[in-house]
Formats: C-alpha cells, sequence, structure tokens
C-alpha cells in the first residue's frame, strides 16, 4: 500500500483549464513521491481519507490544509490544524503559491508546480530570510571578498547565510521547551499518595476497608502515570512545529560545509527530542508496573490468592517517579547544552567565521 491515498475526484474543473493551474509533488514521511494535479477549484490535503489527498502522516491533521484557485491565484489556508502549515520555513495561515513553493504538513513535504504561474518575487524566501539576507551582506561588504567568484554564487551563498540564520532563530526557539517540569507538581503529589499508603506486603495484609484503599490507590496511581505521559505527549506535539521549521530552513542550503555544519546541529536537536520522548515512555512503563502491581495486591488482599505473594513483595517494577524526573532534568539540561553549544559553532559561521564565503575555483 503507497504512502499517499487516491485523488478523490477524476474530472478537471473547466474553470482550471483558464489561466493558472497546478500540481503537487508530494513527499510523505516514508520518503515516497507522488504527483498530484489539481482537478477541482479546491483540494483538501490531510490525514482523513475524506481528502482529495489524504497522507498517511500521523503528525498531520484529519484535514490539515485547503489549496484553492482564487481570482486567478492559487492559494494555501490552513484548516485549523494542530501543528500548522509551513511554506519555505515558515510558518503561513493563508498566502499564494507560487511556482517552486515547497510546503510542509507535518512529516510531509509538498512541492508545488504552478502551471502557467510564475516564481515567487522574492525567490520563496520569507521576510525573516531576507531580513538575514541584508545582515549577511552588510557584514560582507565590510570583508574581503574574493575576486573570483561569480555572481550567481554570491547570490547562492547569500541565502545559504540567510537560510542558517532562519535555522538557528527556529532552534533557540526550540531551546524555550521544558518538557520535564509538566510533571512536577505532580509528581510530589504521587510522592504524597505513596507515603499514605505505605509498603504492602504479604507479611502484613490489610483487610476490609485498608485492603480496598490500599488496592484502590495503586490503580489511582497508575491512570495518574499515564496522564502524565499522555500530556506530555501533547506538549511534544506542540513542540514539533519548531522541528518543521528547523528543516524547512536547512532544506534551503546548497553550501556543503554549511549543510553539513546544519546536519549535525539537527542530530543534536534529535537527541535532545529523545529525551522528552523517554520520559513520555518512562511514564507509560511506570503505569503498565503499577496497574500489574495493583492486580497482584487485588489477588491477595481481597481475593485471598497469596500465589500472587513474590509479585507484592517484589513491589512495583519500574522506575520510581521520582527517578523518572531526575532522569529526565539531567538528560534534557545535557542535551539543552550540546544544542546550544551547536548553535554558537553555527552563530561563527553565519558572522563570517569557517565558510563565510565559498571556496574559489
Amino acid at each position: 500500500m503507497g504512502e499517499e491515498g487516491p485523488p478523490k475526484t477524476e474530472m478537471i474543473n473547466p474553470a482550471l483549464l483558464d489561466g493558472v493551474s497546478a500540481n503537487f509533488i508530494v513527499k510523505g514521511p516514508s520518503g515516497v513521491e507522488k504527483a498530484y494535479p489539481m482537478r477541482s477549484i479546491t483540494v483538501t490535503i490531510g490525514r482523513s481519507d475524506q481528502c482529495d489527498i489524504a497522507v498517511k502522516d500521523s503528525s498531520m491533521s484529519g484535514k490539515h490544509a485547503e489549496i484553492s484557485k482564487i481570482n486567478g491565484e492559487i492559494r494555501v489556508k490552513d484548516m485549523g490544524s494542530a501543528n500548522g502549515i509551513w511554506l519555505n520555513g515558515e510558518r503561513v495561515d493563508d498566502v499564494e503559491l507560487y511556482d517552486g513553493d515547497v510546503l510542509r504538513l507535518g512529516q510531509t513535504s509538498i512541492r508545488i508546480d504552478v502551471v502557467g504561474g510564475r516564481k515567487r518575487p522574492d525567490a520563496g524566501m520569507s521576510p525573516k530570510v531576507l531580513a538575514a539576507i541584508i545582515v549577511g551582506v552588510v557584514v560582507l561588504v565590510g570583508g574581503v571578498i574574493g575576486g573570483g567568484l561569480t555572481l550567481k554564487k554570491r547570490a547562492q551563498h547569500k541565502r545559504d547565510l540567510a537560510s542558517l540564520a532562519s535555522f538557528v532563530a527556529a532552534a533557540r526557539e526550540s531551546q524555550k521547551s521544558k518538557p520535564c517540569s509538566a510533571a512536577v507538581v505532580e509528581v510530589g503529589n504521587v510522592a504524597k499518595s505513596l507515603s499514605s499508603l505505605g509498603k504492602p506486603s504479604c507479611g502484613s495484609i490489610p483487610r476490609g476497608e485498608d485492603a480496598r484503599r490500599a488496592v484502590g490507590g495503586f490503580r489511582e496511581l497508575a491512570k495518574t502515570y499515564d496522564r502524565l505521559a499522555l500530556s506530555i505527549q501533547q506538549f511534544a506535539a506542540q513542540s514539533s512545529s519548531s522541528a518543521q521549521a528547523l528543516s524547512g530552513a536547512s532544506e534551503q542550503i546548497a553550501d556543503e560545509k554549511i549543510k553539513a555544519a546544519v546536519a549535525e546541529a539537527q542530530d543534536v536537536v534529535e537527541q535532545r527530542t529523545q529525551v522528552t520522548n523517554t520520559y513520555i515512555a518512562d511514564w507509560k512503563k511506570l503505569s503498565q508496573a503499577t496497574t500489574a502491581y495493583a492486580s497482584a495486591l487485588d489477588q491477595v488482599f481481597l481475593q485471598g490468592n497469596k500465589g500472587a505473594c513474590p509479585a507484592v513483595d517484589r513491589g512495583v517494577q519500574a522506575k520510581t517517579a521520582q527517578e523518572v524526573q531526575v532522569a529526565c532534568n539531567k538528560n534534557f539540561d545535557k542535551a539543552k547544552n550540546a544544542v546550544e553549544d551547536k548553535l554558537k559553532e553555527l552563530d561563527d559561521i553565519a558572522g563570517g567565521g569557517e565558510s563565510a564565503e565559498p571556496a574559489e575555483k
């Protein structure tokens, strides 16, 4: 089965035969590319099979975006998606599309081929990128420019520096995220709950209401851990927009040295993301282990099945809530510092250090 579903319309709307139309080259998370001609005035894109272009991408919304022909223009509009739409590395809501533009929706990229249309006046760059180019021009004017470079190479290098500046800005914005802090208050509440429940043991089996309180208390803790995992997952999904901005900016870079430096920075950012993923996984494991422990307590304390005593005496077989929290704080701080070190290296490049000018051939 392919990455994308088939387009839902087969007949080309006659209105598309007059003036501009478009083709969409869709590349989903698997890396497979598929071309879709614009067959109707409005084309919907999203995860839902009901969309004209349906993409198997979990980071996309059911109905993520809509592309329409309006007054002779091809326009894209965000349909209230969770992770937004990104045009040439910058988040947008409702804009005109030009030939050669690249959209990113979740983990899916869409290259726009506007038939009968024209190139973006600013070569597909956002205002932020253009501002960074101006800064790059000032730096280059103040330095020594190699006489052997062609005008085309200089222009490309300026675009590379601008894209690099955009990448660094987006990466620094993502540094503000604090996933570990999402559970600080709850961890304190968990500690109080565990203190009140004590350490159940087959050596001193409670009866009646005390037994039910112990079983119910651990079952409630398991639910708490599961809710924490879910809330942090939602936090991570919101943060994915920063990753999309990073990817969009890096795709604009042609210089191999700058591209390699950015790739290294992306790897370090991904390692920071993995800390959050591990944090979520640890809460899920703790929830599952606590559920199993509550079942063992139920068997012994309420059902009288002493065969489950070894499981009761072993306790919850997972990291404690406090251990999960400490590990996240330690690993995230380490990963965050590593990202900042890489961004300082990129600052040196963008500010006139290594690769400030492409090598003369």
